[in-house]
Order: C-alpha cells, then structure tokens, then sequence
C-alpha cells in the first residue's frame, strides 16, 4: 500500500504542479508511469472545473482562455517544452543526431513558436465551443476525458525505441511494467465509455488519438532513430487538443 501511494504522489509531484508534498526522485520514477492516466483524469477535471465556473459569468471566448490557462498553470506548462521541441527539431532537413541536437536547445525557435501557438489557439477554442454548447456535467467529463486519454495513449509510444539512451523518456519506458500498460489501455476505454454515456463523441476521439500518436511515433523513429521525453509531451498536448476538438464538436 505505501509503495503504490508512494508511487502516486511521484507521478502528481513530477507531472502537475499540485501541492502533493515533497517525495525522493532520486531513485527514477518507480512506478509512477503508471498513472499518467489518474494525472491526466484530475488535471482534466480541474481545468473543466475552472471552464465551468468561468462560463457563469464570462463569455465562452474568454473561458477558452481561462480553461487553457488553468491547464497549463496545472501543469506547470511540463508538455509544452515538448511541443516547442519537436516543432523545431522534427521538421527541419537534418540527420537524426542534429535532430536531437536541436531538440536539447532550450532556445525557441520559428517553428516551435507556431507549434507552440497553433497547439494553445486550438486548445482555447475547442474550450470555448464546449462551453457555448454542453451543460456543465459533459464539460467535466470532455474535459476529463481529454486529459486522461491523452496520457492512456502515450503506452502507445512507449512501444518505441528510445532516441537518447539515458534521458527521460527511456527512464519513464524503463519504470513500466507490461501489467501497466494495460492498465493504460483499460483507462482510455474507461474514459471513452465515460464520454458516450453522456453523449460525447468518445470512441472518434480514441480513435482519432490512437492514429495520431500511431503517426507521432513512426515520425519519431524515421526522424530520431526512436521516442524521447519530448515527443512524450508533444503527444500529450495534441491529443489533448484533439480530444477537445472531437469532443467539443460532439455537444
């Protein structure tokens, strides 16, 4: 019991900026992979919380904002920096090493700067069309539903080779077991499940998701030789932003 709730508090310490108390990283991530899935179910609820409280008093655009905001203050803007890098390292015409060279850089450039708007722009928006359309009960569960199936489908991508011997994303493959890999699967067809109760365009949105990371991950490995923490969090973000988009389209 203290190892699965020790392994909890590591996943919400290192993914979210919630107050969960201080918790040893020294020891690599210890099981904690294996609940992206409850992470991505409670930064969800939270933001669609923060989206339905503004929408009683704001219009829908200014509470796209603010939900994106609440999404990105809740996690402490961890998966962006993946979205920036792979914008800036996945498309330019270089070997693999350069590649990975240019996605260590912590300076921004032109095409992790449109990543980085295009991904926060679609995101506002599709909040914003769950808010001109959907009760407050179906903006909580798309909303959830979004932030858990974006980090389900991310086991998808651990299938991959690591494109950095060493660096996060081969430590976060390495604390998983396959048991929990299918406990990841289970909980994206939780969710979806969860979205068709209340009339939500669920399975489209898994099926949308699962393509795109599918796609995510051949690019990956023809481009960098394999996955990496970055192209973890770009995954992320853009199902998330899917999510919401089927979602959203599905009130």
């Amino acid at each position: 019991m203290r190892r699965c709730r020790d392994s909890i508090q590591r996943a919400f310490a290192f993914f979210t900026r919630l107050p969960v108390g201080t918790c040893d990283m020294a020891a690599g991530f210890q099981g904690a992979a294996a609940w992206l899935p409850l992470v991505g179910l409670v930064v969800g609820g939270l933001a669609g919380l923060v989206l339905c409280l503004a929408a009683t008093v704001l219009p829908p655009l200014l509470c796209g904002v603010l939900g994106c905001l609440a999404w990105v203050l809740v996690t402490g803007g961890l998966h962006l920096d993946g979205v920036a890098d792979c914008g800036d390292g996945l498309w330019v015409e270089a070997t693999p090493e350069r590649r990975l060279e240019i996605m260590r850089d912590s300076r921004l450039g032109t095409f992790g700067g449109a990543a980085l708007f295009f991904i926060l722009a679609l995101k506002a928006a599709a909040l914003a069309a769950l808010t001109e359309g959907g009760s407050f009960p179906r903006i909580l569960v798309a909303c959830a539903c979004a932030g858990l199936l974006a980090r389900s489908v991310v086991f998808i991508l651990m299938r991959q080779p690591s494109a950095r011997p060493g660096g996060l994303g081969e430590a976060l493959r390495q604390s998983l077991e396959p048991a929990q890999e299918c406990w990841g699967a289970l909980a994206a067809l939780i969710a979806c499940f969860c979205a068709v109760s209340v009339g939500l365009h669920g399975f489209v949105a898994l099926i949308v998701a699962a393509a795109w990371v599918f796609w995510l991950g051949r690019v990956a490995r023809k481009r960098l030789g394999g996955v990496t923490g970055d192209v973890f969090g770009c995954a992320v973000e853009s199902v998330e932003c899917l999510a919401l988009l089927v979602l959203g389209a599905g009130l």
